[in-house]
């Protein structure tokens, strides 16, 4: 194990990034330098292995939490600073799953105890625990160290207290189980943003590049950085649990509905507005951006919460950084 403490205002974050990669490297290169001959039987109780992140003030730390968990898998643990509550989850693609919880469209389905918490009091009082796993570990492994943190913290905010490598904490529909059966790769997972219902699952990142025709790089970026596609669809390689609902629809269905969708968005951003970025009391880092879109890229953030503060729904400085105005 090894411990990392991140907070952007005292640590210099390339430095201890470098030497957390550092550290990922050599726990996976150690399993692959073994000795066949030295190799220990293995054990029931095997030791898990891992890199251990705590993250301070995570909402507003969201560019740190992309550095160390992007492409990675492991298990997460959000946790008030009065350690009075807590939630423990897993992934296998870490950053994707931790920044979909700052979405405001599934904060907002309230659908399970962890969110109906941070919906209600926010995420200025939490700290977030990472522990990265090797990249060589398989999903049962991934689950089993959830399982061993719910087991040693027994977290409040989790409403099941058995980990589930098929991201439902109660029966499985019979169609996502036929589903699920049929593929052979990485399957992903398609939600729509807007209230996170599972509307299909992909076989498998190639499947969704031929079926309906996105760009390796966009869904990658989607996959990797939490993107909204067309502003609409979630892409997701681990079934959201909060997921209020599921309602698959046909391959058919799916293809209009992007194709509606791509037609939306190609005749809405040609015309894009600039926007200009002005940093709190510090104009001389202003910035300005042709699109809303280069403007969620820079920073990377979510561009529907972005936009709030683009129309004035949303008081105060984005991050508590960043206001932000259309450029006549």
């Amino acid at each position: 194990e090894k411990y990392f403490i991140f907070n952007s205002q005292t640590i210099p974050l390339v430095k201890e990034v470098n030497s957390l990669n550092n550290n990922l490297s050599l726990i996976n290169e150690s399993d692959n330098n073994k000795d066949d001959n030295n190799k220990k039987p293995k054990q029931e109780n095997k030791k898990h292995t891992y890199v251990k992140v705590l993250v301070d003030d995570p909402f507003n730390n969201r560019d740190i939490i992309l550095k160390v968990t992007k492409k990675q898998k492991g298990v997460y643990v959000w946790e008030t600073l009065d350690g009075k509550h807590m939630y423990v989850g897993h992934s296998i693609n870490l950053y994707n799953r931790i920044s979909s919880y700052f979405m405001p469209s599934i904060l907002n389905t309230k659908a399970r105890r962890v969110l109906r918490y941070f919906n209600k009091y926010g995420f200025s009082n939490s700290k977030l625990t990472i522990y990265i796993m090797k990249d060589t570990s398989n999903l049962e492994e991934v689950v089993g160290l959830e399982q061993h943190f719910i087991d040693t913290l027994k977290p409040n905010l989790n409403v099941d207290l058995v980990a589930s490598s098929s991201g439902y904490h109660e029966p499985m529909s019979q169609e996502i189980r036929d589903k699920l059966r049929k593929q052979r790769g990485t399957p992903v997972y398609m939600y729509n943003v807007k209230d996170f219902t599972l509307i299909y699952v992909f076989d498998s990142k190639q499947q969704a590049y031929s079926l309906i025709n996105i760009h390796h790089k966009t869904l990658n970026d989607c996959l990797n950085l939490g993107n909204i596609y067309l502003d609409t669809f979630f892409y997701s390689l681990d079934i959201i649990e909060e997921s209020p609902e599921t309602n698959l629809l046909d391959l058919d269905r799916i293809k209009t509905l992007v194709s509606e969708k791509r037609n939306v968005y190609d005749v809405k951003h040609p015309a894009a507005k600039s926007i200009l970025a002005e940093f709190k009391d510090e104009p001389k880092k202003n910035l300005e951006f042709n699109s809303l879109n280069s403007l969620a890229k820079h920073l990377k953030g979510d561009r529907q919460v972005i936009r709030g503060y683009l129309k004035g729904d949303k008081p105060g400085y984005y991050r508590g950084k960043w206001k932000f105005t259309y450029k006549i």
